[in-house]
C-alpha cells in the first residue's frame, strides 16, 4: 500500500463482521519486544472510529497492555456498552494467536458550543524548527517513524547510570515522520511517544514497560485541523518510583498553545 502513510498501514483494520476486525502488526513500528504501544493503542481506537455505530468524538481511552504482540495477524473485538444523549461507552479486546494482548475502554462524546476555558499556559519554549532532531533513532524501528526535538530532558544514550537520580521531566516537540495531518488516531499514538521516565531518572535502559495508559482527548476537530502536520509539544513527568512501578503524566500542546490531550501511565520495571 505505497499510497498510505506508514502509520495508516500499521493501524489499518478490516471488518470481518459487526464488532470484529482483523489487522496485521507493522515492522515499521517495532519496539524492543513487540509493537510500539502507541500504535497498538491507535489500532484499537480505530475499531471504534470505523464502526458504523460510532458517534461524536473520542474523549477518553484507557488501554491495558497485557502482553507483547508478535508478528502474526490479530483480531480486535468491540462491544458498544451504552449510547446516551451525550456519551457513548465501548469495551474492546485485542487477541493474537489465541492470547489476549490488550483490553481497552473508550468513551466518545458529542461536543457542543458551550463554556470553554483553559486554566494553564503552554510552557515557554523555542519553536521546533530551531531545535536539532534527536540522533540515534535507528536502535528501535518505531523511533524512525517520529521526529523528536528535545527542549529539555533528552535521554543521554550513554548506557551509563546517572550519578544520582536525574530529572523525570521532558519537553519535546514530536511529530510523525514523514509528516502526517494530526487526527485522533495519531494523537493517541503520540500520547505514548515519550520514553519511560525511568530511563531519564536512572540513565540506563532497564527491563520496563507500560502496563496501563489513559488518554483524555481535549482537542476539537477544529484544533486538529488547525494543527495539520505540524509537530506537537509534549511534556512528561513522574512523581514516584516504588515497588516495581512508577507513574507517568503527559500533556500534548498545539503550536498555538492549546492543550490537545492529557494522560497518565502506569509503568512496570524490574529493578
Amino acid at each position: 500500500m505505497p499510497d498510505l502513510h506508514p502509520f495508516d498501514v500499521a493501524t489499518r483494520l478490516v471488518e470481518k463482521e459487526a464488532g470484529r476486525w482483523s489487522g496485521q502488526p507493522s515492522a515499521e513500528y517495532a519496539n524492543m519486544v513487540g509493537s510500539f504501544g502507541g500504535v497498538t493503542t491507535a489500532t484499537v481506537l480505530n475499531a471504534v472510529l470505523q464502526d458504523a455505530r460510532f458517534l461524536g468524538d473520542p474523549v477518553s481511552m484507557t488501554i491495558n497492555l497485557l502482553s507483547a504482540m508478535g508478528p502474526s495477524g490479530f483480531e480486535v473485538s468491540s462491544k458498544l456498552c451504552r449510547t446516551g444523549k451525550y456519551t457513548q461507552h465501548w469495551s474492546l479486546e485485542l487477541e493474537q494467536d489465541g492470547k489476549l494482548c490488550a483490553t481497552a475502554t473508550v468513551v466518545c462524546g458529542v461536543r457542543g458550543d458551550v463554556f470553554a476555558h483553559q486554566s494553564v499556559q503552554m510552557p515557554d519554549v523555542p519553536p521546533a524548527d530551531g531545535i536539532a532532531p534527536m540522533d540515534g533513532r535507528g536502535a528501535l524501528k518505531w523511533l524512525d517513524r517520529y521526529d523528536f526535538r528535545f527542549v529539555e530532558g533528552a535521554p543521554a544514550w550513554t548506557g551509563k547510570p546517572n550519578a544520582g537520580p536525574g530529572s523525570a521531566r521532558t519537553a519535546v516537540w514530536v511529530g510523525d515522520n514523514p509528516p502526517r495531518p494530526l487526527d485522533h488516531l495519531s494523537l493517541a499514538a503520540l500520547s505514548d511517544s515519550f520514553f519511560l521516565r525511568l530511563l531519564h531518572v536512572r540513565g540506563t535502559m532497564e527491563p520496563m514497560g507500560s502496563v496501563s495508559i489513559t488518554t483524555h482527548f481535549l482537542a476539537s476537530r477544529a484544533d486538529l485541523a488547525a494543527q495539520g502536520s505540524q509537530p506537537v509539544l509534549g511534556v512528561a513527568d513522574a512523581t514516584r518510583f516504588q515497588g516495581n512501578f512508577h507513574d507517568q503524566q503527559m500533556q500534548l500542546w498545539s503550536t498555538d498553545g492549546k492543550i490537545l490531550a492529557t494522560g497518565t501511565q502506569l509503568v512496570w520495571y524490574r529493578q
